[in-house]
């Protein structure tokens, strides 16, 4: 490519980067109006911007604002963007939370991987036969399964803080149960994704998963602590808080080298990100200084990018037929009756009152960031198709938009919720 055209490309993805941001932005706090997380109006703001909706208001001018041409760009800015985010998410990432040997805890963290998995293993041929005949069928179902069994962490907890409820017992049962679905759902997801790239071979998978364990361990026992140990002699000399240009230099050639290696061993690079992410959030103080200085940065700009670009993948218009409207409502009564339904019974079952279970059910519905990421890994390796891919998009953005209104509901003001110290 010669100058002058690196330099049109370099315009035409920064016109777009700048209205994504532009969009995601606007679309997040409309969202936030009508008691949304902001990853709903992002989503919203990326079917919006996809052939969904401007590609149908303006058939002649969008294919002109998003060419095919740019999509590789836009693409690996969203999976830079992805990086980051699941590196700030590892380092979220609270153990403090699987410590609970609550009854209730485990019952409904079990049973939000145990029934989805099993809806997923219900539909799934029909779904195949009828939508996807060409795809591998094994591949096909265990992504599928995935995508119903997994809870957005993130998107949860930040609703719990918005509604004050993070330090309830309802709040930290939720939260507990979905900081362990959500490390099934990752192992699960390295698991699936090292059988696809193995091509189903029994050794190479094998060798592809003993490498992902090696990986979490190098990381837990030498790479974290490492790390840990350079940032404590490096803000020694700096102010609380302030993270130097020779340590961020030395945590992003990390980063970097444990996404490559992950990439290697066979399984997606964002794994890596997130599995360092979690190495080193014991170290709070590196936590915070990364959130107060990156943070912002990478849910403005970056972030969004990976959910316009799912938004320009999905095409609304793929649905129009009875069939697919019916495949799209099957997916999404099999994801709310599996999450919702079966993580309400597990509630129940171990003592806790209805509307308790309910609230707790409901939270564990959330999907969003999580389950668009195994969305798009499914994608990328050929074992979901574009009419499958949107009803999945869809089942996951009304699963998370029905959050907030159910709660709302389920939690009047004159509902009294329990304090922390209650939770056995």
């Amino acid at each position: 490519m010669n100058p002058t055209a690196i330099e049109t490309h370099t315009k035409l993805v920064l016109l777009q980067w700048m209205i994504i941001i532009g969009a995601a932005w606007l679309f997040g706090r409309l969202g936030k109006r009508f008691g949304q997380p902001l990853a709903v109006g992002e989503i919203t703001a990326g079917i919006v911007l996809g052939p969904s909706a401007l590609g149908l208001i303006w058939p002649a001018g969008w294919p002109l604002l998003f060419p095919k041409e740019t999509h590789e760009s836009l693409h690996l800015l969203g999976k830079l963007g992805l990086i980051l985010l699941l590196f700030q998410v590892g380092m979220e990432f609270d153990y403090g939370h699987l410590r609970s040997r609550s009854k209730t805890v485990t019952a409904v963290s079990l049973a939000g991987i145990a029934f989805p998995f099993l809806c997923g293993l219900a539909i799934g041929p029909w779904l195949h036969r009828h939508f996807a005949p060409d795809l591998p069928k094994f591949g096909f179902q265990l992504f599928l399964c995935i995508a119903l069994s997994i809870t957005a962490l993130p998107v949860m907890g930040r609703m719990l803080l918005e509604m004050k409820l993070e330090r309830s017992v309802i709040g930290v049962m939720s939260i507990s149960a979905a900081a362990i679905d959500d490390v099934i759902g990752w192992m699960l997801l390295a698991l699936a994704t090292a059988l696809v790239t193995s091509g189903f071979d029994g050794w190479g998978l094998a060798r592809q998963v003993l490498s992902v364990l090696v990986l979490f361990f190098l990381q837990q026992k030498l790479i974290g602590p490492l790390l840990c140990r350079a940032w404590r002699k490096s803000s020694v000399r700096y102010p609380p808080g302030h993270m130097s240009a020779s340590f961020l230099t030395l945590l992003l050639i990390v980063m970097m080298g444990s996404c490559i290696l992950s990439n290697w061993l066979g399984v997606f690079a964002v794994l890596g990100a997130f599995l360092l992410g979690v190495a080193v959030h014991g170290q709070r103080d590196l936590v915070k200084a990364w959130r107060e200085r990156f943070a912002d940065l990478v849910v403005v700009a970056m972030v969004p990018i990976f959910f316009t670009m799912t938004g320009l993948n999905t095409d609304v218009g793929t649905l129009t037929t009875p069939g697919a409207l019916l495949g799209c409502g099957v997916v999404l009564l099999a994801a709310v009756a599996g999450k919702l339904g079966g993580c309400y019974l597990a509630a129940r079952l171990t003592g806790q009152p209805r509307r308790e279970a309910a609230c707790i059910a409901t939270l564990m519905n959330t999907r969003a960031l999580m389950a668009l990421v195994a969305i798009n890994i499914g994608l990328d390796l050929g074992l979901l198709n574009r009419e499958i891919f949107t009803m999945l998009v869809i089942m996951a953005l009304l699963t998370t938009a029905m959050t907030g209104p159910m709660l709302r509901r389920l939690l009047p003001q004159q509902f009294s919720i329990t304090p922390l110290g209650g939770l056995s």
